[in-house]
This record gives structure tokens, sequence and C-alpha cells, in this order.
């Protein structure tokens, strides 16, 4: 019976270590799931790469998607901004509203493209948004 106890003993302490390495890689991979996603919705011709037009065109569509609450502005809990960059972009009021979103998209599209050929792949959307994500 102590040989069980001790079994169950060390298999909870194990559970407990390991709960923050799986918490963290289900976010990884929820968020990693996300990002393709929006990418795919981004990439109207499904050539596997977004168009200068094709992140235009769909520019509010993102915006929608992140305005969970429909309100036409977003907050800091519907980004996935750290605070300070969020702060910069937000106005007075403390949120982004569409025009405010809509400044920023055309340089965010330029910085994204490291090749500069006017296209961005996989990689160079999810540079941007682990860039955005590490500000």
């Amino acid at each position: 019976m102590a040989a069980k106890v001790r079994v169950a003993c060390t298999l909870i302490v194990a559970l407990a270590v390991l709960m923050p390495i799986a918490a963290t890689a289900a976010a990884a991979s929820v968020e990693s799931a996300r990002d393709a996603r929006i990418f795919e919705l981004l990439d109207d011709d499904q050539d596997g790469s977004v168009s200068m037009m094709e992140f235009k065109n769909n520019q509010m569509l993102v915006f929608y998607i992140l305005d969970r609450n429909k309100d036409l502005a977003l907050t800091a809990d519907e980004t996935f901004l750290p605070t300070d960059v969020f702060a910069s972009i937000a106005g007075a009021d403390g949120k982004i509203d569409t025009i405010e979103f809509l400044d920023i998209v055309d340089s965010a599209f330029k910085q994204a493209d490291t090749n500069h050929d006017g296209l961005l792949d996989r990689q160079e959307f999810g540079a941007l948004l682990n860039r955005v994500r590490n500000r």
C-alpha cells in the first residue's frame, strides 16, 4: 500500500511539473493554428503567398476577426500586441479604431516583405507576427 501511495505522489509531482510545459505547448499550437488560418484567409488565390493587394483587400477581415465584441475598436485584450506597442498605436481613447488599424497595415506589409518581392510567404508572415508579439 505504501508503495502505491509513493507511486501516486510521484505521478502527481511529475504532472505538476509537466503541466506548464504542456500548457505552453498547447498555447503555441493554438497560436500557430490561428496564424496559419489568418494566412490562408489573406491568401485569396491560394498560391502560398500574400500580395500587397490581397493584404489590403483583407485587412478589414483581419480587423473583424480580432474585434471579438464587434464594437469596431480593438482593445488590448483583443490583440496579441504587447502593452507598449498597443499603446503606441491606440488613440487617446485607448482603443485601435479602423482608421488607426489601416494606417499601420501598409507599413507592416513593407517591413515584413524582407526579400522585397512584393509578396509575403508563410515565413515572412510568421516573422511579422512574431516581431509584433515580441516587441
